[in-house]
């Protein structure tokens, strides 16, 4: 594996990352932070594999020594996107969660008011029946 293949594979490894990332982000799989994030990373990646002068030390690896550090960043990348992927929906999930709490409070505002109204008026309509058997 010579160097201009591992700098191909960083590059296409950056382009890759930036594509995955906002299809997640538009599938609502990943939030706008770790979208941004791993775009940067992306695009860090890519400039690493395009312009020679961040590559030239791919020239000083061995062919196994690239493989082994291709397939290593590769299974650590997927990983940790993997991770910000579970973290996202986590998080989307908790937002969920109490909009619906939220809701349901307010719900449960309503309901207590309308009780309240309601036992206001039992305890009128009581009170009138105690003064009304009192008169007779």
């Amino acid at each position: 594996m010579d160097a201009n293949m591992i700098r191909f594979g960083i590059g296409l490894g950056g382009v890759l990352l930036m594509v995955v990332s906002f299809l997640m982000h538009s599938y609502k799989k990943i939030t706008v932070n770790y979208t941004v994030i791993w775009v940067l990373l992306g695009i860090v990646l890519f400039l690493i594999g395009v312009v020679p002068v961040f590559s030239e030390w791919t020239r000083y690896l061995a062919t196994g020594t690239g493989l082994a550090f291709s397939c290593v960043g590769a299974i650590f990348l997927f990983e940790e996107f993997r991770t910000s992927a579970m973290i996202s929906q986590l998080i989307l999930k908790e937002r969920e969660m109490a909009m619906h709490v939220a809701l349901l409070n307010q719900e449960n505002e309503a309901i207590l008011k309308e009780l309240d109204r309601l036992s206001r008026m039992v305890g009128e309509d009581h009170e009138d029946k105690e003064e009304h058997d009192e008169e007779k």
